[in-house]
């Protein structure tokens, strides 16, 4: 079965770490037989028992390898199997005191060890070369440091005074030495450098130190015989080995964030300091002893080999982090250069200490014109107080945006946005560092927006935002005087419906041209929508009066569109900013003078007028109270009789509709019906009042009254596809004959849409109803109209009355004449006066309404004036 590396590695440490645990017990058990034997060489119990706290120390390294992951596993132990080297020798020696060879071969096994958990501790150093160098630099103290030592302590050692066996092993002292040097120097290095478990390298560094350092002295006792020295050798071993384990168990468990910085110089004070100290050894031994012998000879040129290796590494170091920082500076600078920002260092004094060199645009200042330079200087002169005070404002810490012009390298001045960063407190910058972008594409469409939102698309002149921010920041409190114009086209939807909107906005845009024209530079034009336009101007209500005569004769000039010649009438309100308080105010004065205007003709110009203000708000209150005026029994009808002449008997009546308000009082029709009109509910109105006349007619019937009532209709609601449904509908519910009803026109109804009222007209008398034409004689209908309208009855202006009374000509006959001709019922209405009574009976009219004989009469008085006995016309 395939296995893989993970698992390979995990079943490695497991057998080394059983392999260790096994010596540890197996060494133990071996200390206590020698212990508890004859052997007279046995060390005594503290030896014993130092070499099994070593042996303990190399299993809890080995134990804790277990729970840390990959290398650092490989650290610990490899920590431990020099620990455990360190047991072997002990071993060794117990078994034969005089195995010197023992205690050099498992110091130096050891050291190897040391040397690599040392160069592999978390928190230093990683990579083949920096391990390179930090064992370079440990090599580079030890043998400067054991040169000294050497020079001032041991240089008359001779390796003859000590036993023949030692002879031999003279090179392991120096081998044990030095390895135990470089643990130090190593140790002592990697403590410094570490970013991260300072403390536990120290420990662990002075833990393997000690541990080393007792080599040297463990091979001279063995050999000299000295138990003494071999005890306080194997004492400082296992302290060194606790320190050890205490440094695994609480400090290199587990990983940890950098806390500590490296001490800065440290390869400046590796090379100096113990090559120093080493040159003046030797210069005190030159001075003092005379010429040095071979072997220490040998020795400095170790030394000097040592510092050579490491100057060359270092120089490889440099070059290649040379070569790293280059790159990175191209890598930076090509960013930079690509950068749409440019990049700008200043002083406390807003002078440019650096700026970038290149971006995707340039300033008109190099990098060298530009240092030394205030910045302000850099900006338009219009923004460069604004910028100034906003830099002003950053040396306190706050954070700004600058917004300024600053002239590119083609003299073009561009829209700029900069942002400012305080890092005087960063020892590498020392200053204000600004970020400039190019903002113009940005400001050029805030711009455009900007316009689109207080201009108008089609004609560019100002929309109703814009006049009335105008007003709001001009005009509002500040006493100038001035007079608001609304102009208005008339009829222009004609335009459009007859030319089409291309035309139409030809001709607004003409408008607009003709207003600029007419108009001061400090007078403002708008279109407020459609064919709305608005005129502010500075000056009072008299003078604004000629401005608004000369605008109305320009405007009323024909519109020439390609091939189309449009004509247009022009209707203006005028009001000064006297007659208001605000705004609002001062701009419906104008609408209302516009509509005082269109409703007095047209083509005209009207000032506000107070009257025209109650009379407008006395309309606008009727429209909203007509409406659900039938639900709340508000309406009612009277009814003026019709009679017969000359024996005045009463043949029919006319139903006219009252409103009795409860806070208005009672409206006149001449007011109310115009308001139904202008808020579209006169329909609803005109139903009401059908189904009020035909219960009436019902209940009359029923009481044997057969009279005929007459009602009035518009021409709008005559044009409604159901009416003469509803008509009938309405009859037929309450049982009344058609002919009982007689549904009214009026002469100006016919001269609009003659054809389509003649169609509606058939379509309603089809039904059995009556149709009558009211006011003949005072309209615009012909005879030939007369002749194609189905009708059954006319009715004679008041006015054609009236007149045989002040001695004008008498048309009334020529009216009744003409009824007779086309077979025409003809009433005659507005009789007030005998004498026009007596006219109108000479003329031969057979009937007759008017205040002389009844005037607008309830339902109940109605009824009692026909029970008294007033007859009826019969059926």
């Amino acid at each position: 079965m395939w296995r893989t590396w993970g698992q390979r590695r995990a079943e490695t440490l497991t057998a080394l770490r059983r392999a260790v645990l096994a010596f540890t017990l197996l060494y133990a058990v071996g200390i206590g037989l020698r212990y508890f034997g004859d052997d007279k060489r046995v060390p005594g119990l503290g030896t014993a028992s130092v070499a099994v706290v070593i042996a303990v120390a190399s299993a809890a390294a080995a134990h804790l390898a277990d729970r840390l992951p990959g290398r650092e596993a490989y650290r610990n132990i490899a920590i431990g199997m020099g620990v455990g080297a360190f047991s072997v020798g002990i071993a060794v020696i117990l078994a034969r005191p005089h195995a010197l060879w023992a205690v050099g071969i498992g110091s130096v096994i050891s050291a190897g060890f040391f040397i690599h958990g040392l160069l592999r501790l978390p928190g230093g150093v990683n990579g083949l070369a920096p391990r390179l160098g930090l064992a370079l630099d440990g090599l580079i103290i030890a043998a400067c440091l054991s040169f000294t030592m050497w020079m001032l302590f041991f240089v008359d050692y001779r390796p003859d005074a000590l036993s023949p066996a030692f002879t031999w092993s003279y090179g392991f002292v120096l081998t044990v030495a030095l390895l135990s040097a470089t643990i130090v120097g190593i140790g002592m290095v990697a403590a410094v450098r570490a970013t991260g478990y300072r403390r536990a390298h120290i420990l662990l560094a002075l833990g393997l130190s000690i541990v080393a350092l007792a080599g040297p002295p463990m091979l001279i006792g063995v050999d000299v015989g000295s138990y003494g020295i071999c005890r306080a050798a194997m004492l400082s071993w296992g302290a060194g080995a606790m320190l050890v384990v205490i440094a695994l168990l609480f400090g290199l468990r587990s990983p940890g964030a950098a806390r500590a910085r490296p001490i800065p110089h440290i390869g400046l004070l590796v090379t100096l300091v113990p090559t120093a100290i080493a040159g003046g050894a030797a210069i005190y031994h030159a001075a003092a002893k005379g010429p040095l012998r071979l072997d220490t000879v040998i020795a400095a040129v170790f030394v000097v080999a040592a510092l050579i290796s490491r100057q060359i590494l270092t120089r490889f170091d440099v070059r290649r982090a040379a070569e790293q920082l280059a790159d990175r500076e191209a890598y930076f600078r090509s960013i930079v250069a690509g950068s749409s920002e440019v990049i700008t260092v200043l002083d406390d004094d807003m002078v440019v200490r650096w700026q970038s060199p290149s971006s995707t645009w340039r300033m008109d200042w190099t990098e060298a014109q530009a240092r030394g330079r205030s910045f302000d200087e850099l900006v338009h002169p219009d923004d460069a107080a604004p910028v100034r005070k906003q830099l002003t404002r950053a040396l306190t810490g706050e954070a700004v945006i600058l917004d300024g012009r600053i002239m590119d390298a083609d003299g073009d001045w561009r829209d700029t946005e900069s942002t400012v960063a305080d890092h005087r407190d960063v020892p590498q910058v020392r200053g204000l560092v600004v970020h400039t972008r190019d903002v113009g594409d940005r400001k050029q469409l805030e711009r455009e927006l900007a316009r689109m939102a207080y201009a108008d698309p089609l004609t560019g002149l100002a929309n109703r935002r814009q006049l009335l921010r105008k007003l709001e920041n001009d005009v509002a409190g500040s006493g100038i005087p001035c007079t608001m114009l609304a102009i208005d086209l008339d009829e222009f939807k004609n335009v459009n419906d007859l030319h089409g909107h291309d035309v139409g906005d030809e001709v607004l845009v003409e408008v607009a041209e003709r207003l600029r024209a007419n108009l001061r530079p400090t007078d403002l034009g708008a279109r407020l929508g459609g064919d709305e336009f608005a005129v502010l101007l500075w000056c009072g209500v008299k003078d604004a009066g000629d401005i608004a005569e000369r605008l109305l004769a320009a405007l009323s000039e024909p519109y020439d569109c390609g091939r189309t010649r449009v004509f247009l009438s022009i209707s203006i309100g005028v009001a000064g900013c006297g007659t208001a308080d605000d705004v609002e105010t001062l701009m419906r004065n104008a609408d209302l003078a516009l509509r005082f205007a269109k409703e007095r003709g047209k083509n005209r110009i009207e000032r506000y007028d107070a009257d025209f203000e109650a009379l407008v708000r006395r309309r606008t209150t009727l429209e909203q109270e007509l409406r659900g005026a039938n639900e709340r029994g508000e309406l009612h009808l009277v009814y003026q009789p019709v009679v017969a002449l000359p024996g005045r008997e009463i043949v029919g009546a006319e139903a006219l509709l009252r409103w009795t308000h409860p806070v208005l009082g009672s409206v006149s029709p001449a007011e109310f019906i115009p308001a139904a009109e202008s808020a579209g509910i006169m329909d609803e109105l005109t139903a009401w009042s059908l189904r009020e006349t035909a219960g009436k007619l019902s209940q009359w019937r029923a009481s044997g009254h057969r009279l005929w009532v007459s009602l009035n209709v518009s021409v709008r609601q005559l044009h409604s596809p159901n009416f003469a449904v509803e008509v009938a509908q309405s009859l037929v519910e309450r049982g009344v004959p058609p002919h009982q009803l007689v549904v009214e026109i009026t002469e100006h109804d016919v001269a609009y849409d003659v054809n389509r009222l003649v169609a509606q007209l058939t379509g309603l008398r089809a039904t059995g109803v009556r149709i009558a034409l009211d006011d003949f004689g005072a309209g615009y209908s012909s005879l030939g109209q007369l002749h194609r309208l189905p009708v059954d009855i006319i009715k004679i202006d008041r006015a054609l009355v009236v007149g045989a009374e002040d001695g004008t000509a008498p048309l009334s006959d020529v009216v009744v004449r003409l009824g007779e001709r086309l077979g025409l019922d003809v009433i005659a209405e507005g009789v007030e006066t005998e004498a026009q009574l007596a006219h109108v009976v000479e003329a031969g009219c057979p009937l007759g309404q008017g205040y002389l004989f009844h005037r607008p009469l309830m339902a109940v008085d109605l009824e009692a004036r026909l029970a008294e006995g007033v007859a009826a016309a019969g059926d």
